[in-house]
């Protein structure tokens, strides 16, 4: 029976086509998991990207320059080491709306005690009044001196603030003294709008620069003043987000020690809830923006590494059909060569 012959030189090409299909298949293996293991890696880079919150050392590389308050007053910049650090369990996540309210109570606290020192010293002589207020429709006067609120005596602006918001009322007495000489009663009156209280009074007192005291009310007012000017910028998903990372800078805001911020002090740290607020928004906006703008730079090497992914699959999946005939060619080569021996 015929037999067919195979050349030596012949049987050895078979071993080393199948020799180098074998390679062909470790070399495609290595790179479809290379393409595996980048694709893996960018998922999980995905996966951990996050918006990150501003932290209130950011705000200290926002202060300006020094500068002098008066002959013996320098205010300086506040510093790292006055703000201090909240422990983990001080820093638990609560919803956006109840987020937003301690923050803005925080803040309240925190300008009340820089001021209330001074704001318990000053007189309360009206400033300005505003027009069309109810302090304008009773004929209240630039200049004049609050002596009573309701029959309470008034000795000082933070008298003034602690008596108006003792008693809410829409009818609020009180007892002026006008030339330093004539004694003028007069009522305001804010019928149908709520109780009167010092954002809708219409008076301002003559204080020292920035100094402010905080009530309630006005506390609340400007936490859904946020709510509704400031809040809506934010992408959706991240609100509750900035609402508690706003909450926790308010917080270690308000732990600063009196004596670095009173600006009676010697050498006050110059710093405002107000600037916090603004910068807060401002660099959470940025941080967002920068989220955004890496996780398009992590999706389009995820869609590259896709598409190696699918080049290398196919690689692959080539090398094992060559090195399936490379195998299939030398065991014919050695079962010929077999049954001739």
């Amino acid at each position: 029976m015929f037999s067919p012959q195979i050349p030596r030189s012949q049987r050895n090409l078979y071993f080393w086509f199948l020799a180098f299909s074998g390679f062909l298949v470790v070399v495609s293996l290595l790179a479809l998991l290379g393409a595996a293991s980048e694709l893996s890696n960018a998922s999980i880079e995905l996966k951990n990207l996050k918006v990150v919150g501003p932290n209130l050392e950011d705000f200290v590389n926002t202060q300006n320059i020094d500068f002098r308050l008066n002959a013996k007053n320098t205010q300086r910049r506040l510093k790292p080491a006055d703000i201090p650090k909240l422990v983990d369990d001080a820093i638990i996540p609560v919803g956006m709306d109840e987020a937003v309210t301690r923050a803005f109570q925080f803040f309240a606290e925190f300008e009340n005690k820089r001021f209330k020192p001074i704001l318990t010293v000053t007189l309360p002589v009206i400033e300005s009044v505003e027009p069309g207020s109810p302090a304008d429709l009773a004929g209240i006067k630039a200049g004049d001196l609050v002596l009573n609120v309701n029959s309470v005596k008034i000795e000082s602006v933070m008298g003034f603030y602690l008596a108006l918001n003792e008693k809410p009322s829409a009818e609020v007495a009180l007892k002026l003294l006008r030339h330093k000489k004539d004694n003028v009663s007069v009522v305001l009156r804010l019928i149908g709008k709520g109780p009167i209280n010092d954002s809708n009074c219409g008076l301002k007192f003559l204080t020292p620069p920035d100094a402010v005291y905080l009530t309630e009310h006005e506390t609340k007012r400007q936490a859904d003043q946020y709510r509704r000017d400031m809040l809506p910028s934010i992408p959706v998903d991240w609100r509750p987000e900035a609402a508690n990372n706003l909450m926790q800078t308010a917080k270690r805001l308000n732990l600063i020690a009196k004596s670095v911020i009173d600006p009676s002090g010697a050498n006050p740290a110059k710093i405002q809830s107000k600037d916090v607020l603004v910068w807060q928004h401002k660099k959470f906006l940025e941080n967002v923006d920068t989220y955004f703008s890496l996780r398009r730079k992590i999706e389009s090497r995820s869609s590259s590494h896709l598409m190696g992914m699918g080049d290398a699959v196919v690689g692959f999946v080539s090398s094992l059909f060559i090195f399936a005939i490379a195998l299939g060619l030398f065991w014919y080569q050695r079962r010929v060569t077999g049954k001739k021996s």
